[in-house]
């Protein structure tokens, strides 16, 4: 099991909800790490945590945001690569 030292920055990472991002800090590691907690996670921490963020336990859970859509490069471009 592992031991919740913080938790922060939480926001949808998906449009539905169902996806919380976080970043979290576990005794058993030495630095943090993003971590993306779901209510159907396999493991009981996962869901544990995607259930206290929706609670608000680490603060508002941010907006989601939609990745930005990269423009691909014309023909012309291209060739330059």
């Amino acid at each position: 099991m592992l031991t919740l030292q913080q938790v922060r920055e939480p926001y949808y990472q998906s449009a539905d909800g169902e996806r919380i991002h976080l970043m979290v800090k576990w005794a058993e590691f030495p630095e943090e790490h993003p971590f993306t907690a779901t209510s159907f996670d396999p493991e009981q921490h996962g869901r544990d945590l995607y259930n206290r963020a929706r609670r608000g336990d680490f603060g508002p859970v941010g907006a989601y945001v939609p990745p930005e859509t990269q423009p691909q490069p014309s023909s012309q471009g291209a060739q330059n690569l």
